[in-house]
């Protein structure tokens, strides 16, 4: 692939000295790292490596490791299919980290774009399903992708809707205690390798790209409610995208304050402005082991958010089969159907499309997801456990060997949740909706 010389004469310019090592990183294979669902309280890593991978955990977060070898093996884990950790690499933690800092007790969050889901998957997983966490996905195609995800990573706290995010303001304004817009941008990251990226940069892209983020900033932080925080972010490095994008916002709105998230001088801006500067986060891959990116904060001037109130709806079935469930957890039924989501009230009423996880079917038949999420405190008389090749078995859609007398249980590899089963004629029936098997292709 030939370099961009536009791209590579621009940033030699910016970054003197350093741009020599600066287009290095940028050559190289990015590692690959997980993230893991720790919401659950379940151990997920003696699984995965008893599979032969090997991990690292990261400097900076506790629930990130890095895959030191056995990556091809990721996506064939007991772990991965069942929603125990997510393919994701730091720099894509940082934004759902740095928002967690100023958000109140049962916060409503919106994630304004949010497929496929990552950072969506991040902030409800931070949050322990506190709150309400609503994901916004323009396109259709892409909130399949984001509303899959959410379902196998039991994220029963968020809801979706999808809008343009030049107007959401028009639909749900001073609603949110906390915002994380990871704006669309010019990709920068992967200029050297990735050939449509490659192809398709240029100054004017850049100029584009700079304006539809003006316009969704714009919008997206009219749905702050007065003490709010937004947490902007990008995966591209000019200047024109980042520093200069929330440096405009703030000389037109007195209302917004930029809050101080810098970790220290390989975090630094390069705005010129070192008052500002000094308060934004940049990720530069030749400083730092993560991919490139770039976060702010604002806030929206007022007193402190307050966060939801609750309405909590409960199953007296559901109650009895675990030991302790938490406390915003709520319940929704239809006429044979019911789902687990947040009792969190959210102020605007916007047109749904999805509203927390699959609970089950028929009463007192857990769905899959529901167990793998809620597993941890299922009640010892509804387990059963199987081996590694019934799990693996089990994920692939078919029945399994019955291991137990109980009519509908849970089916355990260790301490993980597979999945739900159901006596039939001496074996166990898999219960796994056919949704996670015609979906293992879907994007993360």
């Amino acid at each position: 692939m030939e370099k961009n010389r536009v791209f590579i004469e621009r940033f030699s310019n910016v970054l003197g000295a350093d741009s020599d090592a600066f287009f290095a990183s940028l050559e190289r294979l990015p590692s690959k790292h997980i993230r893991i669902n720790t919401k659950r309280n379940i151990n997920y890593l003696p699984e995965i490596a008893e599979q032969g991978i090997v991990l690292e955990n990261d400097a900076r977060f506790p629930a990130v490791y890095k895959v030191l070898s056995g990556a091809e093996k990721l996506t064939s884990t007991v772990s991965f299919q069942t929603g125990g950790f997510y393919i994701q690499n730091p720099s894509s933690v940082f934004p759902p980290d740095v928002l967690c800092r100023f958000l109140p007790e049962n916060p409503a969050v919106m994630d304004v774009s949010a497929a496929p889901g990552g950072k969506t998957v991040a902030l409800c997983d931070m949050l322990k399903n506190s709150g309400v966490v609503v994901a916004n996905e323009p396109s259709s195609k892409r909130l399949k992708s984001l509303e899959f995800n959410l379902e196998k990573y039991g994220c029963w706290s968020a809801k979706t809707v999808s809008y343009d995010g030049r107007v959401l303001d028009r639909h749900l304004e001073e609603t949110f205690d906390g915002i994380l817009l990871d704006a669309p941008c010019s990709n920068e990251n992967k200029i050297f390798r990735n050939e449509t990226v490659n192809a398709s940069w240029e100054p004017a892209l850049v100029e584009r790209m700079a304006k539809l983020q003006r316009e969704i900033l714009e919008s997206a932080f009219k749905c702050l409610k007065k003490g709010g925080a937004l947490v902007y972010s990008t995966c591209t490095f000019s200047v024109e995208e980042n520093e200069g994008v929330i440096h405009a916002f703030l000389d037109e709105h007195p209302e917004a304050e930029l809050l101080d998230i810098s970790e220290g001088e390989n975090t630094f801006g390069m705005s010129g402005d070192t008052a500002f500067d000094e308060k934004v986060l940049r990720v530069m891959p030749h400083k730092l082991p993560y991919d490139g990116f770039f976060i702010a904060a604002l806030r929206k001037k007022g007193d402190d958010a307050e966060g939801c109130s609750l309405k909590i709806k409960r199953d007296k079935q559901l109650d009895s089969l675990f030991y302790e469930l938490p406390p915003n957890l709520s319940v929704s039924h239809g006429s044979n159907i019911a789902y687990i989501e947040t009792g969190c009230v959210l102020e605007a009423r916007p047109r749904l499309g999805k509203s927390g996880i699959l609970l089950w079917k028929r009463a007192g038949e857990l769905s899959a997801q529901s167990a793998w999420e809620l597993g941890a405190e299922l009640k010892p008389d509804y387990r059963a456990q199987t081996g590694l090749d019934g799990a693996l078995r089990y994920l692939k859609g078919f029945d399994t060997d019955k291991t137990s007398d109980y009519h509908t249980p849970v089916l355990y590899y260790g301490e993980i949740p597979v999945g739900t089963v159901k006596t039939v004629e001496g074996r166990f029936k898999n219960k796994l909706d056919r949704y996670f098997l015609y979906g293992k292709n879907i994007e993360f």
